[in-house]
């Protein structure tokens, strides 16, 4: 496997977007992750799902913050919105600040193709295309997927790791666990009604950040 050297603002800029996940059950639900790193809460990540007959909402806000006593050291802040009815994906918004860098990303689906422009490309993709987000556990059946972050299209290598137990929110929890694998790896768990229960990965300075329902 090739390795990628990337910083730990990009991983938490990706695991962001990925680590939104729940399979809402009602007409509104919200899902709290804690964001973790080595066990230390650095932010939070919380999903809004709402539902109107065939149509659904998907509302992502995520914050984190890295310090050193009253010292910033890195902060990023995400708002994402999509829209999705049919089980395709209508429109995306994404804003987001990475320690000062702002990035907009929008999508739009019409006239045959969904219509992504971020960070000042365009692209035309298949009406089948979707973000790379794990609240859908459909990402792991993709081979390419939309960063939300930039509009960029992303390849996705999926490996099946098998059942796992875990302790979530302090109850055991049997969990079925994928590797993804984009341009660095990240382990993500789901369920058995396909909701995700947590996100780990490694930074590049050995650091765990882990995605933790509260």
């Amino acid at each position: 496997m090739r390795l990628y050297r990337i910083s730990l603002g990009a991983l938490v800029a990706w695991s962001t977007l990925f680590a939104a996940g729940a399979h809402a059950a009602s007409d509104a639900t919200t899902v709290n992750f804690a964001v973790l790193r080595d066990g230390t809460q650095i932010g939070t990540n919380s999903v809004r799902f709402g539902h109107c007959g065939r149509d659904t909402t998907v509302q992502i806000v995520t914050h984190v913050e890295i310090g050193l006593g009253f010292l910033t050291l890195y902060k990023f802040d995400q708002t994402e919105a999509e829209q999705w009815a049919d089980g395709r994906l209508v429109a995306m918004n994404s804003t987001t600040d990475d320690n000062g860098t702002l990035h907009r990303t929008n999508a739009a689906a019409g006239d045959g193709k969904i219509t992504v422009k971020g960070d000042g490309r365009e692209r035309e993709l298949a009406l089948t295309a979707i973000p790379l987000s794990l609240w859908n556990p459909a990402v792991v059946a993709q081979k390419t997927a939309i960063d939300p972050r930039d509009g960029s299209v992303q390849p996705v290598k999926i490996v099946d790791r098998g059942e796992d137990d875990l302790i979530v929110r302090g109850h055991a929890q049997h969990a079925h666990h994928y590797e993804i694998i984009t341009t660095f790896s990240q382990d993500v768990w789901y369920d058995e009604t396909h909701q995700l229960v947590q996100v780990e990965l490694k930074a590049i300075d050995g650091s765990t950040i882990r995605y933790q329902l509260v």
